[in-house]
């Protein structure tokens, strides 16, 4: 186990390393010069060639690299045209909305579609597993920032129970922050919810058919014993890969409800670096997505081994 997590933990770094040089190389290639972007098109010659010599654009590529990683590795993400503030800083301020919706959305997910694919793998070809099917279609073919606008339409609109945007900060008023993340979180969520809840029915009908299974069974233990204690406990592997997988999707997937919902978080800032050509805050944004990304995986593996003992790592 030791070596093994060793060795994903090197892969981890290895790949961060990657990201980083393609990121960097990405934003090497793009037309875009950042001294003209401060200065302004009137800008002088002269002047954007000494802007260029203080932010160490005129140095070989190699060299601004590598202070790229000296600065990453103390935590310096650089400091924002636009802004003009440093990286590290604008981008922890938009974590506070980002990170809570991603959770909360999490949560839903996993609250929802957990037990509706256990009861619809015990119902199969029942009433009620064809309605948790159709919910699932529904949720699978309505597109996030879709489902975020009817829901603004039905309980902002018409009913009033929520705000239709915005955002305060927490230590403003926590009932009122809560209540502006509640409508993104169920948009994101239920996209979600739909590929877990179908990920958990299918897992569960293929354990519900094991011997051992069976075996319980006629052992006279109770149903609930069975279902819970010995087929959701291995049937829950497949389903962890997956919210893994959605975990890191929904950093991604936040950038276009944050619009819709006009929430001042990290997919809303990089939507506004894109358009203002802020080039070191979408560097330093898409190198934090990949770097969770990246985490969050390395947790999943480490947890496979907690969930079923049986698994064995050379």
């Amino acid at each position: 186990m030791g070596i093994y997590l060793l060795k994903r933990f090197f892969i981890l770094l290895l790949t961060l390393l990657l990201v980083s040089m393609a990121i960097f190389a990405v934003l090497l290639v793009i037309p875009s010069d950042p001294a003209q972007i401060i200065l302004g098109i009137h800008a002088t010659p002269e002047t954007l060639q000494t802007l260029r010599s203080q932010l160490g654009l005129d140095r070989p590529v190699h060299l601004r690299y590598l202070s790229y990683m000296k600065n990453l590795a103390l935590g310096d993400l650089g400091h924002s045209i636009t802004y003009d503030i440093p990286i590290s800083a604008l981008i922890f301020s938009r974590l506070q909305v980002t990170i809570p919706l991603a959770i909360f959305s999490m949560i839903f997910a996993i609250v929802v579609s957990i037990p509706m694919g256990i009861y619809s793998s015990l119902h199969r070809n029942r009433m009620g597993d064809y309605g948790i099917m159709i919910f699932s279609q529904i949720g699978l073919a309505v597109p996030a920032f879709w489902a975020g606008i009817l829901l603004i339409l039905l309980f902002a609109v018409t009913l009033h129970w929520l705000p239709a945007g915005g955002f305060q900060p927490w230590q403003v008023d926590p009932i009122k922050t809560f209540k502006s993340l509640l409508l993104p979180a169920l948009s994101l969520g239920m996209v979600r919810a739909a590929v877990l809840t179908r990920m958990t029915r299918s897992s569960m009908l293929e354990v519900l058919g094991e011997d051992y299974i069976r075996t319980a069974q006629s052992k006279g233990l109770p149903k609930r014993w069975v279902i819970y204690k010995h087929a959701l406990r291995n049937a829950i592997i497949p389903v962890v890969t997956i919210v893994g997988l959605q975990a890191g999707d929904l950093l991604a997937g936040a950038i276009i409800i944050e619009n819709v919902f006009h929430l001042p978080g990290v997919g809303r800032l990089v939507f506004e670096a894109i358009g203002q050509r802020d080039l070191p805050v979408i560097q330093g944004v898409v190198l934090l997505i990949a770097m969770m990304i990246v985490v969050i995986n390395f947790v999943m593996d480490v947890a496979y081994r907690y969930l079923d003992p049986r698994i064995r790592y050379e």
